[in-house]
């Protein structure tokens, strides 16, 4: 039955298995495909040796597969590196990094300007990435410094100001410190913290009375 249906379909045929095939191809294409996304290498030395996942790479930008990626950075003299990074896919992936040599000496970046203008934009970037990841971490860094300077209506003058960061008094790597020149104003330092959106039974709180000294 199904040879004389070929027999008397032969053009049908041949589209169905056309179509059959072609579906196949897809499915195991589909089934082999990764996941990809931008990943950024920024290096210095730039004749460094990038090993990522065992493939050697060099300053550039690839789209490589998503998830862990193990990096190995490498150069004679200089202590290598190895990292873990996480390729979301989301956004550029970068990997920016610099090696020390063995000796703990940065003398190579003395002659080698190219790599000293690399080693300059990686620090920057390492730099700025510390600043982020500060400021997310402690997010009251955005509403500081808290300055207050007032006359009330009796001309009574008030003022104190509130830091934040890590001071020498401070117990934890951070913590709020408010320095009062017209005394006894603590608890209004906290008021203004709260006003500002945060808790301040929260944070390590530094009090310094820190009177205005008269000019004679």
């Amino acid at each position: 039955m199904i040879k004389s249906y070929i027999k008397s379909h032969p053009i049908t045929f041949t589209i169905l298995s056309l179509l059959v095939f072609a579906t196949i191809i897809l499915v195991i294409t589909a089934l082999n495909m990764k996941s990809t996304g931008e990943v950024e290498i920024c290096v210095a030395p730039e004749s460094a040796t990038v090993t990522i996942d065992g493939k050697k790479y060099q300053n550039g930008t690839y789209r490589l597969p998503t998830g862990e990626l193990k990096v190995h950075i490498e150069k004679d003299g200089f202590t290598s590196q190895d990292l873990s990074i996480n390729n979301s896919g989301a956004n550029v992936t970068k990997i920016y990094a610099y090696l020390v040599q063995s000796d703990g000496s940065m003398s190579w970046y003395n002659t080698h300007e190219s790599d000293a203008l690399l080693l300059n934009t990686i620090g920057d970037y390492l730099a700025e990435k510390k600043a982020d990841e500060y400021t997310e971490k402690h997010p009251i860094i955005s509403s500081l410094p808290i300055i207050y300077a007032n006359y009330d209506e009796n001309y009574n003058y008030t003022e104190y100001r509130i830091d934040g960061g890590s001071f020498p008094e401070c117990d934890q790597d951070f913590c709020l410190k408010i320095t009062d020149t017209t005394g006894d104003n603590l608890e209004n330092a906290k008021s203004k913290i709260r006003e500002a959106g945060f808790n301040p039974d929260e944070y390590e709180i530094l009090y310094e009375y820190l009177p205005i000294i008269p000019l004679e």
